[in-house]
């Protein structure tokens, strides 16, 4: 039987044990490690088989439903303002997606800031893309997916695909994502209080660390800001508490203008990232079935 947590405890236990350790002044080896001992809460799938495998240099989780023949692929980047994270503090998305959408989920290790600023997790996103491909699955197989900064990274991996010469994915989903690193939105003022887990000096300090100097509007950084226009169709979530909730109002609209299939969903009440707690959760829950169902649609289209 599937534990069920009410959502007024999940969003009390985040703000005493997520909320206060992210940022300043805990330097970043602190904030990995932390992130990592709390996000043991978000429970994988047991119905998930899970291996590391290596991508041509770059490691990563490959999961998948056991028992099954998966018929859909996502290329999953993890959250963490790209200088924390792992797809070992994602374990709970990654695998109940997996077995959501009867696919198989890789979710690759790249490489974070302050070590490594952009382009690095740009160009190991990127490079995860062509070994799906190299390994011969065909483009409109494959979803590009990420959640808060992997959500950003797998806009601007999209947009890098669009101007490439690699063909695109069958679809975008992006889940809470941070994709304007300049921190001047609305909502980043407004919700700072009533979001549970992000704190505007924790954008500031991962966006500052991230961008090693260059301006924050630079799109493939900050793709709010790149042209839309020529995208595969985009499914966006995001809880209406969150300070990034505008990053997403704000590029369904550019999506739209630009003649792109965009389906936005804010769900009223939650907060940043709501969909880690799958299986545990039910809006959650409910989450990861709309995933699967757009996935799903999104590829019988080709």
């Amino acid at each position: 039987m599937a534990i069920r947590l009410p959502p007024r405890l999940i969003r009390a236990l985040i703000r005493l044990t997520v909320k206060p350790f992210l940022g300043p002044p805990f330097p970043f080896w602190f904030q990995r490690v932390w992130l990592r001992i709390v996000s043991g809460a978000n429970l994988p799938s047991r119905r998930c088989s899970r291996d590391v495998i290596d991508m041509a240099g770059l490691s990563s989780l490959c999961a998948r439903p056991r028992g099954g023949a998966p018929e859909r692929t996502v290329l999953y980047l993890h959250g963490g303002g790209y200088c924390v994270g792992s797809w070992g503090t994602h374990l709970g998305p990654i695998t109940h997606l997996a077995v959501a959408a009867n696919a198989t989920v890789y979710a690759p290790s790249y490489r974070l800031a302050p070590e490594h600023p952009h382009p690095a997790a740009l160009d190991d996103a990127l490079h995860a893309y062509r070994w799906l491909l190299d390994r011969g699955l065909s483009s409109d197989q494959v979803t590009v997916a990420g959640d808060s900064a992997g959500g950003g990274l797998a806009l601007a991996t999209a947009l890098r695909i669009r101007d490439s010469e690699l063909p695109p994915p069958a679809s975008i989903v992006l889940l809470s994502p941070w994709l304007d690193l300049t921190g001047s939105s609305d909502s980043m003022r407004h919700n700072a209080r009533i979001d549970p887990m992000i704190r505007p000096s924790w954008s500031r300090q991962c966006a500052s660390t991230y961008l090693g100097g260059l301006d924050p509007e630079t799109p493939a950084c900050s793709p709010l800001f790149a042209p839309h226009r020529g995208l595969p169709p985009i499914l966006i979530q995001a809880g209406s508490d969150e300070v990034l909730v505008d990053d997403s109002t704000r590029l369904a609209a550019r999506c739209r203008e630009s003649g792109v299939d965009v389906t936005l969903r804010i769900y009223e009440g939650f907060w940043h990232d709501f969909q880690s707690h799958a299986g545990i959760l039910e809006a959650a829950d409910r989450a990861m079935r709309e995933i699967a169902a757009f996935i799903t649609r999104k590829q019988h289209a080709f």
